[in-house]
């Protein structure tokens, strides 16, 4: 079969497009529009003239002020969304990821490629442009096993949210705009550690309620004691398949008896299986094999880990080579 590629910026110009998966929604140029730290498109496979298969990529500045394409970056994750069955893959993938290079390739200074599940997959379309691999560890829960999310927690997780509730910490879904401000402080002081690249503007999180929220395609849960925030959890929803856990966060030095991020975590996990989602997804934790006490922590949710990758392509050639023969 012959494919063709052409890359959209703007949401109203792209083709009716099916919403197969989460980070390939045409609705994640609405979630990234107003923020001028992003500049999102799409590139999208034809077959003649059909679509069938759809790749949703951001380039982040990350820089305030300095606007060259050393300071920015490009972000994908997630296998490409593929329109149809039966479709060869991985011979599309390869062809994406060819004119995403081209692309971006004066435009940024690094492209990081994550969340793929499967460590093997689109390994040639990767190697064939350049890219190195770091192996890393994706963790995540099934909902639809016999045993219920309770009864996959260690003995030590569920003394720790039996204590909670009984000291009142509650529960509940974000229904309107008014602690969002509150909301974002709280995820920024949380994760402020944990990301590795600039933290989101708030209109990230803005437009995720506007058309992700109120939309039905995602979630913000909160964790409350006595009518104080202490934590909570954005989670986007694939279909009726998988629950993404996108942030959680939680008040856990001032609040270290009531244990609010475990609560939280469990009490999202239960959500998502009461509304009948095969899988709740922590997505890419850390790199493999090593001792991380993030891993730890989420394994004792009952999940397992899976090993993945994360593929880079500095934009610089003699970086980008020096960098293939240290890690791989």
């Amino acid at each position: 079969m012959n494919y063709s590629v052409k890359t959209y910026y703007r949401k109203e110009d792209l083709p009716p497009l099916e919403e197969m998966n989460f980070f390939h929604y045409a609705s994640s140029f609405d979630w990234y529009s107003h923020c001028p730290t992003y500049t999102p498109f799409m590139l999208i496979a034809f077959e003649k003239e059909k679509p069938v298969a759809a790749m949703f990529a951001i380039i982040v500045r990350i820089n305030r002020f300095l606007r060259g394409s050393l300071f920015k970056r490009c972000f994908i994750s997630q296998q490409p969304a593929f329109l149809e069955e039966d479709l060869p893959q991985i011979e599309i993938f390869n062809i994406l990821i060819t004119q995403l290079v081209k692309e971006v390739r004066n435009k940024v200074f690094l492209i990081r490629y994550d969340n793929l599940g499967n460590a093997i997959f689109g390994y040639k379309g990767f190697r064939d442009n350049h890219f190195y691999s770091v192996k890393w560890v994706n963790i995540r829960n099934s909902l639809q096993r016999k045993r219920k999310i309770w009864e996959q927690l260690s003995n030590s997780r569920r003394n720790q949210v039996n204590k909670a509730v009984k000291k009142g910490v509650m529960m509940e879904e974000l229904v309107s705009e008014k602690n969002l401000p509150e909301i974002y402080k709280l995820i920024q002081k949380a994760n402020h550690k944990k990301i590795s690249r600039r933290f989101p503007p708030y209109a990230y999180f803005e437009n995720f309620f506007r058309h992700y929220v109120q939309k039905g395609k995602g979630k913000i849960m909160l964790t409350r004691y006595q009518g104080k925030i202490i934590g909570g959890a954005i989670l986007g929803f694939e279909n009726n398949s998988t629950v993404y856990c996108l942030y959680y966060w939680g008040k856990s030095k001032r609040h270290k008896t009531l244990y609010p991020t475990i609560f939280t975590l469990y009490s999202a996990m239960k959500v998502s299986e009461e509304n009948g989602f095969h899988y709740f997804d922590f997505m890419d934790v850390w790199y493999l094999n090593k001792n991380a006490g993030r891993s730890r922590f989420l394994l004792q949710f009952g999940g397992k880990q899976r090993a993945t990758r994360r593929w880079y392509r500095y934009n610089w050639g003699i970086l980008n080579f020096f960098a293939n023969k240290i890690y791989d």
